[in-house]
C-alpha cells in the first residue's frame, strides 16, 4: 500500500497526498513512511472540501486525494476550525511539529509506552497533532472521531495513554463521571488540553475522571504552535509559561510594546510558525517577523502569558462596550459550568441585547438570584434579558462549541 501510495505522487514537492477522513486508519498506517519519504499528507473531509471550493483528483485508491502545493519540505495540513464555511487550511512543516513533539516529551518522563487517544475529526488540528505525536513515538493511537464516551469503557487496562482534549471535553467527560455513565479512567496518565480557556476550577474536576493523569493546558493557535504550556501545579490563571524559543510581544493598536500586565494585542515569533494557509486569499497579520491572530493578553511575573480575549467578542450593549469572553468566564465561574455561550442580539428598536444559553437547567428561583447577583456585581449592561437552556450542547468536529447551532435556540 505505501508503495502504491508513493507512486501517486509523482512530484513530491508540489503534491499534498490527502486521506478522506472515513479512512483515517489508513492515514495513521501510512503517515510517517510517507513523510519520511519526503511527501506532504493530510486529512480531510467532503465538507472540507465543499466548503473550500476545493478542485482535488481522486486517485484509484479509495478515500485518497491528491492536489497540487509547492512545497519545499514534507508538510501537514490541518485545519484550524470545525465551522462549516469557515475552515482555514493550515500548512506547515512536519519539522515544525517535531519541535513541539520535543516540548512533550520533555514532560513525559521517558515514557515511550503511551499510546495517543485523541477525540474529533483528524482534519483538525488538535486531534491530527495528537495523533502524530503519538505515531512519531511509535505507538499507534485511538481516534474517536464522534466524541462519545462510550470508547473510554474498551480501553486495554495494561496500556498506558496520554490524551489530547478540548475543554468542552473535560466538560462532558465530568457530567458522565457524575451521573455515573463514566468511572475513573486509571489509564490514562497525561491529558493534553488545548483550543479554548480551561479554568483551574475544570482541572480540579476532570482529576476526578482521571485520578493519574497529569494534566497540562496549553494556549497557540494553529498557526503558531504551542507558545505557553501550563504545567500541573500551576494554579495561576494564566495559560502558562512562555515556551523557550518563542518570543512574543504584548502591543498597543499603534503596534508599539506594552510594558508587562498590560493588556494588548499578542504577537509572536516562532521558528516553529506555519508556511501559510491552504486558501491563498487569507493572510496573517505579520509584524517584522511577527504574526497574530489578534488574541488579546498580557505578560505577567515569571514569563506568564495570560489571555484575556478577542476583539470580534466586544460588542457594544446600552451604550457600554462588553467584552463577551470575559464576561462568560464571570458567568461560567458563578454557575460552575462550561456549556455556556453569551451573544448579543438585536431587538425590535435594533439595540444589542444580551442572550445566555447553557445547557444547565435551574429552577427560576435561582435564576431569580443568579440575575440579582449579576446586577449588583456587573451592573444593568452584563445582565441579559434572555436566558435560554438547551437541552443538548452541540459541538463541532473539532470539539468546540458549534455556535451557529445554538444561534437556532434564539
Amino acid at each position: 500500500m505505501i508503495s502504491a501510495l508513493q507512486h501517486i505522487v509523482s512530484e513530491p514537492k508540489n503534491t499534498f497526498l490527502l486521506f478522506d477522513e472515513s479512512e483515517h486508519g489508513l492515514f495513521l498506517e501510512s503517515a510517517m513512511t510517507l513523510i519520511q519519504s519526503g511527501i506532504s499528507v493530510g486529512a480531510i473531509s467532503s465538507d472540507i472540501v465543499k466548503s473550500l471550493g476545493l478542485t482535488v483528483d481522486k486517485t484509484t485508491i479509495k478515500g485518497i486525494y491528491t492536489t497540487e502545493y509547492r512545497l519545499s519540505k514534507p508538510s501537514i495540513l490541518c485545519f484550524s476550525s470545525g465551522t462549516k464555511n469557515n475552515q482555514k487550511g493550515i500548512v506547515r512543516t512536519f519539522e515544525s511539529w517535531e519541535n513541539s513533539f520535543a516540548l512533550i516529551a520533555a514532560e513525559l518522563a521517558a515514557s515511550s509506552d503511551l499510546k495517543g487517544i485523541v477525540l474529533g475529526a483528524l482534519p483538525y488540528s488538535l486531534s491530527l497533532f495528537g495523533a502524530m505525536e503519538s505515531l512519531h513515538r511509535g505507538q499507534q493511537p485511538q481516534v474517536f472521531p464522534n466524541h462519545e464516551i462510550r470508547h473510554f469503557t474498551k480501553l486495554d487496562a495494561n496500556q498506558n495513554y496520554i490524551l489530547w482534549a478540548t475543554p468542552l471535553h473535560c466538560t462532558f467527560f465530568v457530567k458522565a463521571f457524575a451521573n455515573k455513565q463514566m468511572q475513573a479512567i486509571h489509564t490514562v496518565r497525561y491529558l493534553f488540553v488545548g483550543g479554548a480557556n480551561f479554568s483551574n476550577r475544570q482541572r480540579s474536576d476532570v482529576q476526578n475522571v482521571f485520578p493519574n493523569a497529569k494534566i497540562y493546558s496549553f494556549y497557540g493557535a494553529s498557526e503558531t504552535s504551542f507558545v505557553a504550556i501550563k504545567k500541573p501545579d500551576d494554579n495561576g490563571k494564566n495559560v502558562g509559561e512562555i515556551c523557550k524559543n518563542v518570543a512574543v510581544a504584548v502591543l498597543d493598536k499603534h503596534n508599539q510594546k506594552l510594558p508587562n500586565n498590560t493588556i494588548g494585542t499578542i504577537w509572536v515569533k516562532s521558528n516553529d510558525a506555519f508556511l501559510s494557509y491552504f486558501q491563498k486569499s487569507l493572510k496573517i497579520n505579520e509584524l517584522n517577523g511577527f504574526i497574530s491572530t489578534k488574541d488579546k493578553g498580557f505578560i505577567g511575573d515569571k514569563n506568564r502569558l495570560f489571555f484575556t480575549g478577542r476583539p470580534d467578542r466586544h460588542v457594544s450593549i446600552s451604550g457600554h462596550i462588553i467584552d463577551l469572553n470575559a464576561l462568560e468566564l464571570w458567568y461560567k465561574e458563578l454557575l460552575a459550568t462550561e456549556t455556556l455561550v453569551l451573544l448579543s442580539q438585536p431587538n425590535e428598536l435594533k439595540e444589542n441585547e444580551l442572550v445566555l444559553l447553557t445547557a444547565e437547567k435551574r429552577s427560576a428561583k435561582v435564576w431569580q438570584s443568579i440575575h440579582k447577583t449579576a446586577h449588583d456585581t456587573l451592573g444593568a449592561q452584563g445582565v441579559p434579558k434572555k436566558w435560554v437552556h438547551c437541552p443538548t450542547w452541540p459541538m463541532l468536529a473539532n470539539g468546540k462549541t458549534d455556535i451557529k447551532s445554538l444561534i437556532k435556540w434564539l
